[in-house]
């Protein structure tokens, strides 16, 4: 509840502020639909827009930074960081809420994660400002424009939002700009939980197996993506370098560096595949998450080979942990069914669109095939909502398992139901 209402609160008050008449450019208010699904999408860091956000004043601009800021880090890390600012403790309910986003996170080591939090986004927030901005100087924007284009990409890039003042994203940048901003998306989608465990790794001398399986699994993922897309463009070829940034950018980050319009079916249907994927659990990025797709492939694989057991890097996964992995995928693969079907139903497009823009939408993701500019009211309304289940969907979903875990000692005799 604390996590879903602090979404809303924070949605609520993007909304009243981008509904302000000197929000927008000429001095005329957008209107309230409008506002709520750039609200909406800027603080579940999707990307999606029906205005794009060269059409917000500076102050409109800054607010939908704020908003990514926000919600890229969540309300509850936030407090986490007021608390540690004061210089005051954690107490033993806050330090139990936050230790239950990992089953395996030591409660003592609460207020030493929360610290890595606010150093580690700091310093890679700052690091790709300091790396943007000269690249957009010498592209030919003034110092003080090159400054705030190398603070919002930065900060959209980390968070994972996909939003820029530039209406063609990334198209068009220079090479450099796009590996920075690549760099930039695989940083933030990593998780706090991998960082800092990849931080204590110097005096621990090992890492967890939540980590080895996000590290292996992501850059299968990157390079897996970028081969797929090359492959799925023999027609109309693109560079090894905007395929490689498609693979980045389409697990919840959003920017595009290539024209929508050039892709081929079998590279949207692929982008499909990753954007439901998404990011590392603990992460600014939304999406099935890497870990659950990982343990059911393994899963998979285990029982074709007639293992009765899931064993990764010498590490035994328990059976809860398969089962919640398959209960997400399933929850992300029926909301996805179910939205395509109402959007087709209420819009009257082809489902190839809006099986696109829901995937888009519930992986927060914000890559776009047009739908979202084009759609009527009742579409945005969906569509928004999605983002919002596509954000705090996922950990709303795993706290609610993590509390109906029941311990019994009953045992009830086997019996095998037939599956094919």
């Amino acid at each position: 509840m604390l996590l879903i209402v602090s979404f809303l609160a924070l949605i609520a008050v993007g909304t009243l502020l981008l509904k302000l008449p000197f929000a927008a450019r000429g001095g005329v208010s957008v209107d309230w639909v409008d506002a709520l699904f750039t609200a909406t999408s800027a603080s579940c860091v999707t990307g999606l827009t029906t205005v794009p956000v060269s059409g917000f004043s500076w102050f409109g601009q800054c607010v939908i930074l704020c908003l990514i800021q926000l919600g890229g880090l969540g309300f509850m890390s936030l407090s986490a960081f007021i608390i540690l600012l004061l210089g005051r403790t954690f107490s033993f309910s806050n330090t139990l809420i936050l230790s239950s986003l990992n089953d395996d996170f030591s409660m003592r080591r609460v207020e030493d994660l929360m610290r890595n939090i606010i150093i580690y986004t700091a310093t890679v927030e700052f690091t790709g400002f300091m790396l943007l901005s000269p690249a957009f100087y010498l592209a030919g924007y003034g110092a003080d424009e090159s400054a705030y284009l190398g603070l919002f990409h930065a900060v959209s890039a980390f968070c994972n939002a996909g939003l820029s003042p530039f209406d063609e994203s990334l198209i068009g940048q220079t090479a450099y700009v796009k590996l920075v901003m690549a760099g930039l998306i695989v940083l933030g989608g990593l998780g706090i939980y991998v960082i800092y465990d990849v931080v204590r790794y110097r005096s621990e001398r090992r890492l967890a197996a939540h980590t080895k399986v996000v590290l292996v699994a992501t850059a299968a993922l990157l390079v897996g993506g970028c081969l797929a897309i090359k492959g799925c463009q023999l027609r109309h070829p693109v560079e090894w370098l905007d395929a490689f940034f498609m693979s980045v950018t389409a697990r919840t980050a959003g920017f595009n560096s290539v024209s929508m319009s050039v892709l081929s079916p079998g590279t949207v249907a692929v982008l499909i595949v990753l954007m439901l994927i998404g990011a590392a659990p603990g992460s600014t990025g939304g999406g099935i998450k890497v870990p659950a797709v990982a343990l059911a492939v393994m899963a998979v694989y285990n029982t074709i080979k007639g293992n009765s057991k899931l064993v990764l890097f010498h590490r035994e996964i328990p059976v809860a942990n398969i089962f919640k992995a398959f209960t997400m995928i399933n929850i992300y693969v029926v909301l996805t069914v179910i939205g395509t079907i109402v959007l087709a139903a209420i819009s009257g497009i082809g489902t190839d669109k809006t099986l696109f823009e829901t995937a888009s939408a519930l992986g927060t993701v914000g890559l776009s095939l047009g739908f979202s500019a084009e759609s009527d009211t009742a579409a945005r309304l969906l569509l928004a909502a999605y983002m919002f289940i596509g954000r705090v969907g996922p950990f709303t979903i795993f706290l609610f398992l993590l509390g109906q875990e029941k311990q019994t000692l009953l045992k009830y005799p086997e019996e095998r139901i037939l599956i094919g």
